[in-house]
């Protein structure tokens, strides 16, 4: 650009209360770049020391990810001018002779892109810096837990617990210990929220229910117990769905039910039997409103008990179909 217009365009930007740093050449044009990492940068297709081309392609390549607006100057306004100009990355183009109106409104339309696109850098590394530490959250109260539920009985040829989210803890707790009275205690809950929310009021409930094992608690005195202690840490926000079970070596089952889908036994005859989950869930009731009442069924020899959260029957399949209750009852039969 000569040193003439360089003057016009230095003066211009400066009345927009604008930092200016100005040079003649192609080497020069990379040094400051490199130096001063402006905003924005006006240049000459003609320039001393190289093509006006090349340098455009220069300075957008070292720009990287940041969005620096490149307006060219030009004697020529041929399309095939202007669209080389466009192809090698200039973001506008400007006619010569000069017109001191029209720069102004494209530079400030340019400078508040500018703005704008700091703006969403600004909050992307924000997103990304929070998203982060979720993700390390979530890798703690998976590993946590993991580590707890060690305690609880492994999968084998009369149980089988599975669990669809394995990255994080999903809210989804499922614990079964059998008691020296050889009855076998259960737990199925499903908390409000994912990773280290949940994990909050898993971490307790996992404490009674191995207490209770050791101490042959009533399932009743269970329930109260977990509702209590959820009560004591929860947001009213949160609570937990459950299931609490007592099997004994008969096959007699007591259970409290709160907020679940139905459980479900499927008799060997094909028979599906629901078990209905009739009160509030966990963490919701004062204790002095809190539903102790149990029900009971009768587990045959070769009957299958099936326990399931929402999750399942909210999965959907290659149609965006919920599986739905019916459709987990005409997978059992």
């Amino acid at each position: 650009m000569s040193p003439v217009y360089r003057e016009i365009v230095s003066l211009c930007a400066e009345k927009l209360d604008i930092q200016v740093k100005s040079v003649a050449t192609y080497e020069e044009a990379i040094d400051a770049f490199s130096t001063y990492a402006p905003d924005i940068v006006t240049l000459d297709i003609i320039l001393k020391g190289g093509s006006g081309f090349d340098l455009i392609q220069q300075l957008k390549q070292m720009a990287g990810s940041r969005f620096i607006p490149i307006i060219v100057l030009a004697s020529h306004t041929s399309d095939i001018m202007m669209d080389k100009c466009f192809q090698v990355g200039a973001d506008d183009f400007l006619s010569k002779p000069f017109n001191e109106v029209l720069f102004n409104i494209r530079f400030k339309t340019h400078m508040r892109h500018v703005e704008l696109m700091k703006e969403m850098y600004r909050k992307n590394r924000t997103l990304t810096y929070f998203q982060k530490v979720i993700e390390r959250e979530h890798e703690m109260a998976h590993q946590v837990l993991n580590h707890i539920q060690m305690r609880s009985e492994k999968n084998s040829e009369h149980l089988a617990i599975t669990r669809l989210s394995a990255a994080i803890f999903n809210g989804d707790l499922a614990l079964v210990k059998t008691r020296s009275d050889d009855a076998r205690l259960v737990f199925v809950g499903d908390f409000t929220g994912h990773g280290l929310p949940a994990s909050i009021g898993a971490l307790p409930v996992m404490q009674a229910f191995f207490d209770a094992v050791e101490n042959l608690t009533s399932v009743s005195e269970l329930g109260l117990r977990i509702n209590q202690i959820l009560l004591g840490i929860l947001p009213d926000y949160m609570f937990c769905a459950g299931y609490l079970m007592l099997i004994s070596p008969d096959g007699e089952i007591q259970y409290w039910g709160g907020g679940m889908p139905n459980a479900l036994i499927r008799r060997t005859t094909g028979k599906i039997q629901p078990l209905t989950s009739i009160h509030m869930p966990l963490g919701v009731l004062p204790s002095s409103e809190f539903e102790s009442i149990l029900q009971n069924e009768k587990l045959d020899q070769g009957d299958t008990l099936v326990i399931l959260s929402d999750g399942v029957l909210e999965l959907k399949n290659h149609q965006n179909l919920m599986l739905g209750e019916e459709k987990v009852n005409e997978a059992h039969h």
